[in-house]
């Protein structure tokens, strides 16, 4: 007989191989652990997008000088329109992915939720398949206090192809929540 989930071979009779076997209880487990510990989301700020963003201004301002030199006042309109269009889509978008990423952490697992549009994505990992937890800030994220925390996983988990593991953008209090998620992860 075989295994019918990996296809082992069985040296007793029955349905699935000891390995399948334990990896299933070990995912019954998981889904019995509902005990809410803390929960990190994504941080949405105007002021921070529009630092973030403030390339768009300095093209707008540009812009503007080259219309204004030209004489065409109808340009210099149509330009603002379109500016401020492009700005409003990022700031939109920006809020959506804000109020769509989260992670939430349990007494033995953590939850990562992504919802945006046709994507719905969660993961979850145990905290003894977590590698290590790093915090990154750029110049903008520094000046905001706020910075992306990365999650790296050991071995494969699945759909966590590109980081093997899932990532926070612009969290609040970075270095705080870092320390707060190693101590309940268990991470030094």
């Amino acid at each position: 007989m075989k295994c019918k989930i990996c296809g082992a071979e069985l040296k007793k009779e029955g349905d699935i191989c000891t390995n399948c076997y334990k990896a299933y209880k070990e995912e019954e487990e998981l889904k019995k652990d509902v005990k809410e510990i803390l929960k990190v989301k994504r941080k949405y700020s105007i002021a921070f997008e529009i630092a973030k963003n403030s390339w768009i201004f300095v093209i707008f301002i540009l812009s503007s000088l080259i219309c204004l030199t030209a004489g065409g006042i109808l340009e210099e309109l149509l330009l603002i329109l379109i500016l401020g269009g492009v700005l409003g889509v990022i700031l939109f978008v920006d809020k959506r992915l804000a109020m769509a990423t989260k992670a939430t952490f349990y007494e033995k697992k953590v939850v990562y939720t992504f919802k945006f549009l046709f994507i719905n994505t969660t993961k979850v990992v145990k905290y003894s398949d977590l590698k290590d937890i790093t915090a990154f800030q750029g110049f903008t994220q520094k000046r905001f206090d706020y910075g992306d925390l990365c999650f790296y996983a050991k071995g494969t988990i699945p759909g966590t192809n590109l980081l093997n593991g899932f990532q926070i953008k612009n969290v609040e209090n970075v270095s705080e929540i870092l320390g707060i998620i190693k101590e309940v992860v268990g991470l030094s």
